[in-house]
């Protein structure tokens, strides 16, 4: 039986199949696009702490001094945050860059964690990978915990990059984090664009961007749900004018520009 891994409602519509047997569906609830069948829980926490792999060439990749010094001289390619770290601070005009609380969820070994604080924000990643956590604290000297429950109450940001689209449950992570943050503080995340929009625009890419790997695809229309009376910012990729765009948003409404490039950034203000 189909049932969404977000809300478990079994109401759901088609979208798309690929591999003959993969399908994609969206919740007619909560709205979530996911993947049928999915993968047990148990397999995806193996899968992401051993086993995961992303060709990229710095995901899951464990550089050696050559290879470091290579990311850091061509400013981590992809991977570059600069234009998170320039604008997230403007969120809390009355603190410095440092007095900034900051989880970096799914960091893998640390390469945007180490960025966040090299423009003196106060990061601390998290990630499911013993072997991956352990080399950016042996090798980075970052502070990158494997325990969850460590996670501190007091957050000012819970911030996460293609990470939610992997896990088992949307909602549950959404959850968490929202525990995690303090009053005025803010969920991001990041991630592939599971939205109309998108498909609309580039309907090859899109269908290759579900699947085993990505078994949830998140879009507007689920944030709208699930983060419902709380200020909202939505904006897709490329984010080249997300500082001017923050800007503009008055942290008390929902702002929405445009949404149909590939990479979806949601920005969420925890108001109680």
């Amino acid at each position: 039986e189909v049932e969404c891994p977000s809300c478990g409602s079994s109401k759901a519509s088609f979208i798309q199949r690929k591999y003959l047997f993969a399908r994609l569906f969206e919740c007619r609830e909560c709205r979530l696009r996911y993947r049928h069948p999915r993968e047990s829980r148990r397999f995806l926490s193996r899968f992401y702490s051993d086993a995961y792999r992303q060709d990229d060439g710095i995901t899951t990749r464990l550089p050696d001094r050559e290879g470091w010094n290579e990311m850091v001289r061509n400013g981590f390619g992809e991977k570059n945050v600069d234009h998170y770290a320039e604008s997230l601070p403007m969120l809390f005009p009355g603190l410095r860059p440092d007095e900034i609380r900051m989880i970096d969820y799914g960091c893998s070994w640390g390469y945007q964690t180490h960025q966040f604080r090299a423009h003196g924000i106060d990061c601390m990643g998290f990630d499911i990978s013993a072997t991956r956590a352990s080399f950016g604290r042996r090798n980075l000297g970052l502070p990158i915990l494997t325990d969850a429950e460590q996670i501190t109450r007091d957050t000012h940001i819970f911030f996460s990059s293609h990470v939610i689209e992997h896990l088992p449950s949307p909602s549950e992570i959404i959850g968490f984090a929202m525990s995690r943050i303090r009053t005025g503080g803010y969920f991001i995340a990041e991630t592939p664009n599971g939205g109309d929009g998108f498909r609309s625009r580039d309907p090859e890419r899109f269908a290759k961007l579900w699947g085993r790997v990505h078994p949830n695809m998140l879009n507007a229309e689920y944030y709208l749900k699930a983060f419902e009376g709380l200020p909202l910012f939505m904006m897709s990729h490329p984010f080249d004018g997300l500082k001017e765009a923050m800007k503009e948003w008055d942290l008390r409404s929902v702002r929405t520009l445009d949404l149909s490039g590939p990479h979806l950034l949601a920005i969420v203000r925890k108001t109680h």
